[in-house]
């Protein structure tokens, strides 16, 4: 959850979504997007959803062909969206957003800030 102010996009929050998980995926199910899109209409939630994270324990930081296809449907969320991946075992992370003319993106670290 986030907002994007004075071109800089801000994440305040974040939502698990506390679906199905193994060693090599995990699901946000539908129901509980529902859910998150009902509780900000409600005013439970503050912001916009800005993207998704998961996590690649001991598999390095990168956006396999399903997470592509998963950045691309939070398009719907906010034409800034982006993708979080972190690998807990090296504590690296990474974000890739996607970029006009050229598609998704990993961000250079000089452009995240961590307040």
């Amino acid at each position: 959850m986030g907002t994007l102010e004075n071109g800089s996009l801000w994440v305040n929050d974040i939502i698990p979504a506390g679906g199905e998980m193994s060693e090599v995926s995990c699901v946000f199910p539908p129901e509980r997007l529902a859910e998150v899109a009902h509780d900000m209409i409600e005013g439970r939630i503050e912001g916009r959803i800005v993207g998704w994270y998961h996590s690649h324990p001991g598999h390095g930081l990168f956006l396999s062909q399903t997470d592509l296809d998963t950045h691309m449907r939070f398009y719907q969320f906010s034409p800034y969206a982006i993708s979080l991946v972190v690998d807990p075992k090296s504590r690296e992370f990474g974000i890739w957003i996607y970029e006009n003319g050229v598609g998704v993106v990993q961000l250079p670290a000089n452009l995240i800030h961590i307040i």
